[in-house]
């Protein structure tokens, strides 16, 4: 029960932030930075936002549908949720 409820919040979480992404970052978004401080590589914004969304999501569905708490799962679900907040704050 217990697993599922953190489950869901991490999911509730990440679209939360995908909703807060869309309409805060700019449409080309900037996903790799050079020691020198300029923009090495962008992406369109549709794609910063699903693929760690996506990655969460995923992780969160992997301890839903298993029986067993998956550390890897949450590790996955995290690491999106870091994703979009740094996306967020570095665009």
């Amino acid at each position: 029960m217990k697993k599922n409820l953190i489950s869901m919040l991490f999911i509730v979480v990440a679209i939360g932030l995908g909703v807060v992404s869309w309409f805060f970052l700019p449409d080309v978004v900037a996903v790799q930075v050079g020691i020198d401080g300029k923009i090495t590589n962008t992406m369109p914004k549709v794609l910063a936002i699903a693929i760690p969304l996506g990655v969460s999501i995923v992780g969160s569905a992997m301890n839903l549908t298993g029986k067993e708490t998956n550390k890897k799962g949450y590790i996955l679900s995290v690491v999106g949720i870091a994703i979009l907040i740094v996306s967020l704050f570095f665009n």
